[in-house]
């Protein structure tokens, strides 16, 4: 005679279907850990992008900062004693080199060592050569503007590439315009956190601006 011991049958179904129960659940389990993990990932993916952006656009300012600096030193440092004016030009018939003639020959009655635009004594700033159309793509081109009064005043661009060199194989840059008339001066400078063109950068751009009018 064949006798059932229920008890054991009752207790063999529970355990199968407790053991049917752990899988699910632990998959369930494992996907909210994955995706909470996911979602915290691209958070921190998103923080250092932003970081490294705000990191780039600071040192973008401060490239834009001294191409600025640098322009204004440069054009108030040597001044045509004839018309008191920069020696960025600012006409058709005063360039860079016949104001830094005039210049010179001042400084050779003072002693001084005559200076020359680039190659040798040259002006320099930031270990570049300002008015070097070979390393800093220097030129010059026409200008005009409208003045507060409506007239129309002509006068001549400048045009050059600041190399901010860092001392350990890299360089910031900053583009540099300087318009310029007979009475304003607008210089434009455009910081790089890494010079355009460097490989595998994507370069933030901030740009400050300096107007003057001159009396």
């Amino acid at each position: 005679m064949i006798k059932f011991n229920f008890y054991k049958i009752i207790r063999g179904l529970k355990i199968i279907k407790t053991k049917g129960f752990v899988l699910p659940f632990t998959l369930l389990i494992c996907s909210i850990l994955l995706a909470v993990s996911t979602a915290i990932s691209l958070i921190l993916v998103k923080e250092l992008y932003f970081s490294k952006l705000s990191r780039d656009s600071q040192f973008s300012y401060y490239a834009a900062d001294n191409g600025l600096m640098c322009a204004i030193a440069i054009d108030d440092a040597y001044i045509d004693p004839a018309t008191g004016l920069g020696i960025f030009e600012s006409s058709n018939s005063m360039d860079a080199a016949a104001v830094l003639g005039k210049v010179n020959e001042e400084r050779v009655l003072k002693s001084l060592t005559p200076v020359t635009l680039y190659n040798g004594n040259s002006i320099k700033c930031a270990t570049s050569e300002i008015f070097n159309p070979a390393t800093n793509g220097f030129i010059t081109q026409a200008y005009s503007r409208t003045n507060s009064t409506g007239g129309l005043e002509s006068g001549r661009t400048s045009i050059f590439t600041l190399h901010i060199n860092l001392g350990d194989s890299t360089e910031r840059c900053a583009k540099v315009t300087v318009n310029k008339t007979s009475n304003y001066r607008q210089i434009i400078s455009q910081g790089y956190a890494s010079c355009p063109g460097t490989r595998g950068s994507a370069p933030v751009e901030r740009a400050v601006i300096s107007e003057t009018e001159i009396k």
